[in-house]
């Protein structure tokens, strides 16, 4: 065995592990494998890790004997990269494996060279009338997966060769003081000391603070890359203050400060930084560049490349619709399939565009994952807690396997990237896509739980790897998870901007309660953000305020942003918002119709807008359906969504069944419309629950009231929301008879208990209790019980609920 380890298993090893104690300079195997490694590591084909399982010395004393000398002569060569401390306990001694192995894991694959860009590039980002000074700043837009941080590094390449590019994300709530702490965490190595320090300091000037941080990182030959992340989306600008950061530095001869970001400069901010930045947009790229590359990815990741057509390879470069990153994450993820014939169920139909493409080719990626919980969990936990460092991912997931293994797989599918050494995160590319994967109940319970435990469990900080980023992870967890106690090393550290960021992630979960609390501070502490920042934190806080029926708290909001003309697109909207939640739906329609008027040419803001101005036009006692079905058709064209798609098959189907309603005749071709309106739903590859909702409703319409609840159950099996487990309730209740209304009571009461409706009961108990009323008027049981079931709600409350249902009004 001693044979073979030192002849075959050694030289081609690329780590190796030297478990040290009293005992291990008495193994024979040990030592000869040790004065055999000494060579390997002085020549840098060997990564070393001493793990000290006892107190036995690392150099040699006259306690031992002589002929141990050149045992400890040949650790000497290990010592100089990693070793434990004395007795390394066995969570630690993982926890160090997988940082010394995990490099294994950075991307290795043939790059696309893009030379004309590069020089593109070079040309535009130097200084006119100097030819060796170049601007500071540079603004790299352009899709996320398109090469923007590839081009930036091989840009930088030309001038520092061996110079490291230190990559931070920011987004609209990052402050300056949070960004000086992480660049002084990753690019300048500050230890939990020093940045307790920069912490409690006060500075005359924050900016020009971060501008010196900057200034260092080029003084070590490095340089600075910012990427745009996002807090929901990646539309919002970044904030004011990074202008005054780029014009606090002074052109050289190279860049010092790159910002990589979806969206391009705005023409005011470009100019407020004249001879500071300059932008470069990183194009997508045509699909016959795409087949040459995609050729050598086949053969990079395939050893059975003859399986390969080249109608296959014309597929797959189709669907990538000329985003590189995301052609890899196919290729490699293709590669790993026994069966090319099942490309159809990894990839939408020829012709669909990216979104539809990426969507399906998620949730091919998380079906691959249905046996691996590991993986499940270490992506629901990335979703919320993006970067994390691999010892935390360890200590949170507690992997059945070694978590390289459990990283590598997500790797294998592209649904993750490895940000740094040892930092993981979502891919941006896919991310977003899936959230309705990870909301199964399972997987939100683990969560709450999992990251409870990770607060309440300290960072170890042996190393210099990414303090400030790990000391962050725990802050995003706790605020996440509603756990309210924090070490003291790590509570000085919490900031407005986690508040905010925390708040936001909160509301978009649906934890309504909880959002609000963190909204709430962030709001008091407005004052230290730039007016970008400061308007999306009274637009949450406002709509937050609006869903728990904090109107009060809603009107101020509205007020401070319709006083600024900048911001009364918003107000018009968020009062719209106001006026939907009390149930006056005409007013509604009024201010969402001035917010559209308001809104036009900001696409993002519009199709925020249509799909409520829609429904509260179909909830109005004699719906406008001409105005509903315009809007309609504009929201479908704006943005081809499950959404824009639902919102056109349902205004057709309500002027199909209550066309009478109204003095307007419905059209003759209305079974047509509607047929292809909802062909279309059912077709997309976002449909999820959608195209079921649809058909429960149109069964109602119908009378067909058990077929209603069936395609309710199928909504649920593909999406087991909360708001459908309501509507289910209330078809039950309204339709299902004496014992199905007594099994939904039962069910209901349950809720009470269900982490799902707790952490949100002031959302969804006005609701649950009307359901609540009519399942007890179906089961024959005093009213009187509703009183015991929604004990939050006032009495008015109750006595309106009541008498609405014991009239039999809907």
């Amino acid at each position: 065995m001693w044979d073979e380890i030192s002849q075959l298993e050694l030289p081609r090893a690329k780590i190796i592990v030297i478990f040290w104690s009293r005992k291990y300079l008495e193994a024979a195997g040990c030592i000869r494998e040790i004065k055999q490694a000494a060579g390997l590591l002085d020549s840098g084909r060997l990564r070393p890790l001493v793990l000290r399982l006892d107190d036995c010395p690392l150099s040699w004393t006259d306690d031992f004997p002589e002929s141990t000398k050149e045992v400890f002569a040949s650790l000497r060569s290990a010592l100089d990269f990693r070793t434990s401390q004395e007795n390394v306990s066995i969570d630690h001694a993982i926890e160090l494996v997988s940082r010394v192995s995990e490099p294994l894991l950075v991307p290795n694959h043939p790059r696309l060279p893009r030379p004309e860009l590069l020089q593109s590039m070079r040309a535009s980002l130097q200084l006119p009338n100097d030819r060796f000074k170049f601007f500071p700043a540079a603004w790299v837009s352009g899709f996320n997966g398109i090469g923007r941080e590839t081009i930036v590094r091989e840009y930088n390449r030309d001038f520092v060769p061996n110079g490291r590019g230190v990559t931070i994300e920011v987004n609209e709530a990052t402050l300056p003081r949070q960004l000086l702490l992480r660049i002084e965490s990753e690019a300048l190595g500050a230890r939990q000391r020093r940045l307790e320090e920069l912490q409690g300091s006060t500075f005359t000037s924050e900016i020009n603070e971060v501008a010196a941080a900057i200034e260092q990182v080029i003084e070590a030959g490095n340089y600075l890359i910012l990427r745009h992340g996002r807090i929901v989306e990646e539309r919002i600008e970044l904030p004011e203050w990074l202008d005054d950061v780029v014009n606090a530095l002074e052109p050289a001869t190279r860049g010092k400060l790159f910002i990589i970001s979806q969206v391009p400069l705005p023409v005011e901010r470009r100019v407020r930084c004249r001879g500071r930045i300059e932008t470069k947009r990183v194009p997508t790229i045509d699909e016959h560049v795409l087949r040459d590359y995609c050729y050598q990815l086949v053969g990079h990741f395939d050893p059975h490349t003859e399986r390969w057509t080249d109608d296959l390879v014309d597929q797959i470069v189709s669907a990538a619709c000329g985003n590189v990153g995301f052609l890899v994450s196919l290729v490699r993820a293709a590669s790993n399939i026994d069966d090319l014939d099942q490309l159809d169920a990894l990839i939408a139909a020829e012709g669909s565009p990216m979104v539809e493409q990426m969507t399906v080719y998620t949730r091919w990626a998380f079906a691959q994952l249905a046996e691996f919980p590991d993986e499940q969990r270490t992506l629901i936990f990335l979703n919320d807690v993006s970067p994390c460092d691999v010892a935390d991912l360890e200590r949170v997931v507690k992997p059945s396997r070694p978590i390289l293994r459990v990283l590598g797989k997500l790797l294998e599918y592209g649904l993750i990237e490895r940000e740094a050494d040892s930092l993981y995160r979502l891919n941006p590319l896919l991310a977003n896509r899936l959230n309705r994967s990870l909301i199964q109940p399972e997987l939100v319970d683990w969560f709450w739980q999992a990251a409870r435990e990770f607060v309440s469990n300290p960072p170890e900080f042996e190393t210099q790897d990414h303090e400030f980023t790990r000391i962050e992870s725990r802050i995003q967890a706790a605020l996440i998870s509603g756990e309210g106690q924090l070490p003291d090393s790590i509570a000085r550290f919490v900031s407005a901007a986690h508040w905010l960021q925390a708040g936001v992630r909160l509301y978009h979960a649906n934890r309504r309660d909880a959002a609000y609390r963190l909204l709430k501070k962030a709001f008091e502490h407005r004052t230290e953000f730039s007016q970008t920042t400061r308007v999306e934190i009274i637009r949450y806080y406002c709509l937050s305020a609006t869903r728990l029926r904090k109107f009060s708290v809603s009107e101020k909001c509205i007020q401070l942003l319709g006083n600024d003309h900048r911001t009364k697109s918003i107000a018009a909207f968020l009062r719209g918002n106001v006026y939907e939640f009390k149930g006056e739906f005409f007013d509604a329609i009024k201010c969402y119709e001035t917010a559209l008027n308001l809104n036009q040419g900001k696409d993002s803001r519009l199709e925020h807008t249509y799909r409520p101005l829609i429904s509260c036009i179909l909830r109005t006692p004699f719906p406008d359906f001409a105005k509903a079905q315009r809007y309609s058709l504009a929201y479908v064209e704006l943005r081809r969504t499950i959404f824009s798609l639902m919102c056109l098959a349902r205004v057709y189907l309500h002027w199909k069944y209550r066309g009478s309603e109204t003095l307007r005749d419905k059209p003759k071709n209305i079974d047509k419309l509607y047929r292809d309106a909802l062909e279309d739903l059912a077709k997309n590859p976002g449909v999820n629950s959608a195209h079921f909702e649809v058909r429960s409703e149109e069964a109602e319409f119908e009378g067909d009231y058990a077929g209603a609840i069936e395609y309710m159950d199928q909504a649920l099996d593909a999406d087991p929301r909360p708001l459908l487990r309501i509507e289910r309730w209330r078809l039950i209740a309204i339709h299902g008879g004496q014992r199905a209304a007594e099994r939904t009571l039962s069910e209901m009461d349950q809720t009470k208990s269900d982490p799902e409706f707790v952490t949100n009961w002031g959302v969804y108990v006005p609701m649950l209790s009307e359901t609540y009323a009519r399942a007890l008027k179906a089961a024959s049981k005093p009213m009187g019980l509703l009183n015991q079931f929604a004990v939050s709600m006032t009495d008015a409350e109750i006595a309106r609920i009541i008498g609405k249902v014991s009239s039999g009004r809907n």
